[in-house]
C-alpha cells in the first residue's frame, strides 16, 4: 500500500507540473501569434480541422499515456529496468517513419540510431542492478511508454506534413493545448478517487521559483523538440531526444553530484559516434538545400 501511494503522489505531481507547463507553452505561443496578427490567427485555427485529431492522439500519446505509463514503470521495475525499456524509442519512431512517413533511412543511418539507443540504455543501467516489487508490470508500462513516446513524433510529423500553413509553433500550441485538457481530465479523475493524494501535492506544489524553471526549461525544450522533428524528421528528432540520460549525467559530473565513470565515458564516446553516423546524411542534405 505504501508503493501505491507514492506512486500515486508521484503521478498526480507529474500529471499536475505537466499540466502546468503545457497550459503556459500553448496559451504564451497562441498569444504570441494572435496579438502578432489576430486575423490570421482564426484562419490558423479554421486551418487545423483536418489534423486536429492527428495533434490530439500524439498530445495523448505523449502525455497521459506515455508519461503516466513511464512512471508507473519506474515506481514498478525501478528506474534502470524501466529507463532501459523506455530508451528504445527512437528505434519506434525509425520503423514507424519508415512505415508511415516513407522514410529511406541509410545503413550509416540506422546504424547511429541504433548505436545511440545502445549507448544510452548502457549510459542508463549504469548503478545498482535492482527492480521494485513487481518488475514484469513495471517493464509493461515501460513498454507502452516506449510506444507512446514513439508514436506521438510520427503523429506530429504527419500533422506538419498535411498542415496547409508551415507554422509549427502553432501546431505546437494546439498539441501543448490538447495534451493540457487531457492532464485536466486526468487530474478531475484523482480529484474524484483520490482526493488526499491531490490535496497532499497541492499543499506543496505552489514553489514560484521551481515552477517558472520548469515552465521556461519545459516551453524551451518542447519548441526545440518539434522544430528538430520539422528539420530532420521523427526518427533523428527522437534520438537526439533520448540522449537526455547523457546530460543528466553530465551535468551531475559537472556540478559535482556525481563522479566520472569509465562506463561514463566509453558510452558517451559511442553515443558521439551514433549522432554522427545518424546525422552525417541529413546534415549534408542541409547544407545542399541551403
Amino acid at each position: 500500500m505504501e508503493i501505491l501511494s507514492t506512486g500515486l503522489l508521484t503521478i498526480v505531481f507529474s500529471l499536475l507540473l505537466a499540466f502546468v507547463q503545457d497550459t503556459s507553452s500553448s496559451l504564451s505561443i497562441f498569444g504570441y501569434h494572435y496579438f502578432s496578427s489576430p486575423q490570421t490567427f482564426f484562419t490558423r485555427v479554421k486551418s487545423l480541422k483536418k489534423i486536429f485529431w492527428l495533434l490530439c492522439l500524439a498530445a495523448i500519446f505523449a502525455g497521459p499515456l506515455g508519461m503516466v505509463a513511464g512512471i508507473v514503470g519506474i515506481s514498478y521495475a525501478g528506474p534502470i529496468y524501466a529507463g532501459v525499456v523506455t530508451s528504445c524509442y527512437p528505434i519506434v519512431a525509425l520503423v514507424l517513419a519508415i512505415f508511415f512517413l516513407k522514410e529511406k533511412p541509410t545503413n550509416l543511418k540506422i546504424l547511429g540510431i541504433v548505436l545511440s539507443v545502445l549507448a544510452v540504455i548502457f549510459i542508463s543501467i549504469a548503478g545498482e542492478h535492482h527492480g521494485g516489487n513487481e518488475t514484469v508490470i513495471g517493464i509493461m508500462f515501460a513498454f507502452c511508454a516506449m510506444l507512446g513516446w514513439g508514436l506521438e513524433s510520427i503523429l506530429f510529423s504527419l500533422a506538419l506534413k498535411k498542415a496547409t500553413e508551415d507554422h509549427s509553433s502553432f501546431l505546437l500550441a494546439t498539441r501543448q493545448f490538447c495534451s493540457a485538457m487531457s492532464y485536466l481530465f486526468c487530474l478531475t479523475f484523482f480529484y474524484v478517487f483520490f482526493p488526499l493524494e491531490l490535496l497532499k501535492v497541492l499543499e506543496r506544489f505552489f514553489m514560484i521559483k521551481i515552477l517558472i524553471i520548469c515552465v521556461v526549461s519545459a516551453m524551451t525544450s518542447y519548441i526545440a523538440y518539434y522544430y528538430a522533428i520539422k528539420r530532420i524528421g521523427a526518427s533523428l528528432g527522437t534520438t537526439f531526444n533520448a540522449t537526455f540520460i547523457f546530460w543528466a549525467g553530465f551535468f551531475s559530473i559537472v556540478f559535482h553530484l556525481e563522479k566520472v565513470t569509465l562506463n561514463f565515458i566509453i558510452w558517451g564516446g559511442v553515443l558521439v559516434i551514433g549522432i554522427y553516423f545518424a546525422t552525417k546524411e541529413t546534415i549534408k542534405n542541409l547544407k545542399l538545400v541551403h
